[in-house]
């Protein structure tokens, strides 16, 4: 078990050196390529997953094959992006792809699902910081398309959260991808405030799956009913306000120092058409005419918003069935959590009105 333990540390941790430290595209995606193995035969799935592996489905197959065939494909477009130096999106592609920013984030929730809590922690967050790593090297002249893949990987994510919020693991894989759509863009336009986005969703996301890991379970209500790990599950419930960004909590002032990263790096861009090949796209012609900084910001504030909406709801729907077991219910008491979700409502209005004045 210690020998495991130590393996499983020493090839993340060499993996992810070679990456920061090598200038060689051969040598990155080496590094790449060991902190995937070093993390494959530490996947757990759930006890129902099957090992057929005739259909490239997460349902049918392998779930740390799944991960694998996912990464390779990956680590195969970036390779191949640096040795032919003209096609410098399939690299981007590539990258994208590993850490599962849209719009290649198709394999996410169904990997994230079929995965143990303590996996969850580990692919959501440290296995992903040689691939983020380069993305900043990669996205350092192309802003542009950095910030067409947070918008849609942003947008998409907002429509997930809000429909996932009773299923957890869902909620963190459509949380992952779009906290990873915010950190390609902050790193690109901040390194210090990036890191700091990073470190502390990290933080966030590995507490908040080791509790889960005690409950064992997909759904907070159900464990709120059945009357077990009462504290971890209710210190659970309280991270999922952390996760939506109400004020006054510190996940508010990051979205904070993301919305003003675009004015305190003078990004009072317009978004240009993209030349592939020598063809001009008018979609990204038509969409960057509007996309200029200040339109970014509003629909950013805009998906904030929604996206805390998500949260807020599994936040009730799990606090219910805590009463609900307890059958203390009362009209005192939803009317005591309307007022505190309204007045945290309209705090969190003001305060981004504010910042976007």
């Amino acid at each position: 078990m210690w020998g495991s333990s130590v393996g499983l540390i020493f090839c993340l941790s060499i993996g992810i050196l070679i990456s920061l430290v090598s200038n060689n595209i051969f040598l990155v995606w080496f590094g790449l390529e060991l902190n995937m193995f070093g993390i494959i035969p530490f996947i757990n799935s759930s006890p129902n997953q099957t090992n057929n592996i005739l259909f490239l489905t997460p349902q049918e197959v392998n779930v740390s094959f799944f991960y694998f065939f996912v990464q390779v494909i990956g680590s195969l477009l970036f390779a191949w992006g640096g040795i032919l130096s003209d096609w410098y999106i399939v690299s981007i592609i590539g990258l994208t792809i590993k850490v599962g920013v849209a719009p290649f984030f198709w394999w996410v929730p169904p990997l994230l699902t079929r995965l143990d809590w303590l996996s969850i922690g580990v692919v959501s967050t440290i296995q992903k910081i040689p691939a983020i790593l380069l993305i900043r090297l990669v996205f350092d002249l192309n802003l542009e398309i950095c910030l067409l893949f947070s918008v849609l990987g942003f947008l998409v994510a907002t429509v997930g959260i809000n429909f996932s919020s009773n299923n957890l693991k869902q909620l963190i894989a459509w949380s992952s991808i779009s906290n990873m759509s915010i950190l390609v863009v902050l790193i690109v336009l901040n390194n210090s405030l990036g890191l700091l986005y990073y470190v502390f969703y990290s933080v966030l996301v590995l507490i908040f799956c080791i509790c889960l890991n005690f409950t064992n379970s997909d759904n907070l209500c159900n464990s709120f009913i059945n009357g077990e790990n009462e504290n971890i599950n209710t210190i659970s419930s309280l991270l999922l306000l952390v996760f939506s960004g109400l004020p006054p909590l510190v996940s508010f002032l990051l979205k904070i120092f993301f919305l003003s990263g675009f004015f305190l790096n003078d990004c009072s861009f317009l978004i240009m058409d993209i030349d592939m090949n020598g063809n001009s796209i008018s979609f990204f012609y038509l969409l960057g005419s509007y996309l200029n900084s200040w339109n970014i910001v509003t629909l950013y504030i805009s998906l904030i918003i929604l996206q805390s909406i998500g949260y807020i709801k599994a936040f009730i729907s799990i606090n219910s069935s805590k009463y609900s077991r307890l059958n203390i219910i009362s009209n005192s008491v939803n009317n005591t959590n309307k007022i505190i979700l309204i007045s945290l409502g309209i705090l969190y209005f003001i305060s981004l009105i504010l910042i976007w004045l």
